[in-house]
């Protein structure tokens, strides 16, 4: 803001004296002066003081607007500090895109940094946006993935599961997060991973290791892994001592098909089966006979398991 030329506000001081002086009246109270002399003299001491009473009136006002306007400042400042405060870190105001696989869907996703993440069917993630940031994140909600991770050092790569986090640079790995299944399995086939849940960090995996992580218990178990990435992405499956109730799920993403039982007590019972998403579905369960001497009904797209 340009300063206000010091002559033209003193000429304006002047104006409004001149005017203020030419209202009043002379004959009172100046009739009682002795001579003109001693009129003129005391009207210009009169006029002095008016101009200083004007000067200061001024100062003051100008001094008011100041000061309100600092108040304001303060104010916005205040206003604008404590938003800035109270505002989120980018993860919680991060915009998140869901993805799903359905049925019988194997979905791959490329990713803005060159990463790629496959989904088995069942699979539901979610990728933040934008997904270059601090980090690289992606939230595993259900299912089993792949991912093929771009090495990029200074914005890590972050798998969330609601209960651990899988940290990568740049790598090839498994996170498998079936809903019914008691863990959640890590499993490195190269390069390295970190993973922590939110109390503490579980361990440092290196390459043909898997970590699981028991959803219940905390508890963590470190052994080796036969996954190879080839196979995966083939549609080879490796089910470890799960649930029956696991096992129908996961048939019946892979083959879309829907799987029931007779007896609810069939769910509970454990099973280890390797197979591909190519095998016939029937020579699949008829392990199941050999195993736990289960019989099948298969009406359509519908499985019955029955004793």
């Amino acid at each position: 803001m340009a300063k206000k030329n010091i002559f033209t506000e003193r000429r304006s001081t002047d104006q409004e004296a001149e005017a203020w002086f030419s209202r009043t009246d002379d004959r009172v109270p100046f009739e009682a002066f002795s001579n003109p002399q001693e009129k003129t003299r005391t009207g210009e001491e009169m006029l002095d003081e008016i101009r200083r009473k004007i000067r200061t009136q001024r100062q003051k006002r100008r001094w008011f607007n100041v000061a309100a306007a600092a108040v304001v400042l303060m104010t916005t400042g205040t206003f604008g500090y404590r938003a800035y405060l109270t505002s989120t870190p980018s993860i919680a105001r991060q915009v998140w895109v869901s993805y799903v696989a359905n049925k019988g869907e194997f979905k791959e996703i490329r990713l803005p940094d060159q990463s790629t993440i496959h989904l088995r069917p069942g699979a539901k993630i979610a990728i933040a946006q934008p997904f270059i940031q601090q980090n690289r994140e992606v939230k595993l909600a259900a299912g089993e993935i792949y991912c093929d991770v771009s090495p990029d050092p200074e914005h890590p790569f972050l798998v969330h599961t609601s209960q651990i986090t899988t940290q990568v640079l740049g790598t090839k790995f498994i996170i498998n997060n079936d809903p019914l299944a008691a863990d959640i399995r890590v499993s490195l086939l190269s390069g390295k991973v970190a993973i922590r849940s939110k109390k503490a960090q579980l361990g440092i995996l290196l390459p043909k290791q898997q970590l699981s992580f028991n959803k219940v218990s905390e508890r963590v178990k470190l052994d080796s892994t036969t996954f190879m990435a080839e196979n995966w992405l083939n549609g080879e499956y490796i089910l470890d001592n799960v649930s029956l109730k696991s096992f129908a799920q996961t048939f019946g993403n892979a083959f879309s098909m829907e799987v029931r039982f007779k007896g609810k007590a069939l769910e509970n019972l454990t099973v280890s089966m390797q197979f591909y998403r190519t095998d016939d579905p029937k020579t699949i369960l008829n392990h199941l006979k050999l195993i736990h001497g289960l019989h099948y009904q298969i009406k359509d797209k519908e499985v019955i398991l029955m004793r």
